[in-house]
């Protein structure tokens, strides 16, 4: 019987491992051939974040603009909360941008990155 019980302790520990790798896993954002800019969109748990990651070149521009149906969802970089994003790319390679939805419900969220 304990061993039957300590099974579903493990199965279900290990379902929980997954939805949480899943709530963090990384969207790469890619740029159409040809286009300085990309459109995603989806849905946001309450209290939940998103990340993104995209390749970029050393002294590009990067911007990002963020809306969301309940207006509590914004980027999180440190200690700024904010609808509007914008970076100077130090180095060659993936640059990371997080996203929050500060409310109470889950939310729709259209993010546009742009890069010069």
């Amino acid at each position: 019987m304990w061993k039957k019980i300590g099974l579903k302790i493990s199965i279900a520990a290990i379902i929980c491992l997954m939805a949480a790798s899943d709530l963090t896993a990384q969207t790469r954002i890619r740029f159409a051939r040809g286009r300085n800019s990309a459109t995603v969109t989806g849905t946001l748990a309450a209290g939940a974040t998103r990340s993104f990651v995209l390749r970029a070149s050393q002294g590009q521009n990067l911007t990002g603009t963020l809306s969301s149906a309940n207006g509590k969802a914004d980027f999180t970089q440190g200690s700024l909360h904010d609808t509007q994003y914008s970076q100077t790319v130090e180095e060659n390679g993936d640059v990371y941008i997080s996203i929050d939805n500060h409310g109470s419900r889950a939310t729709r969220y259209t993010l546009t990155i742009s890069i010069q």
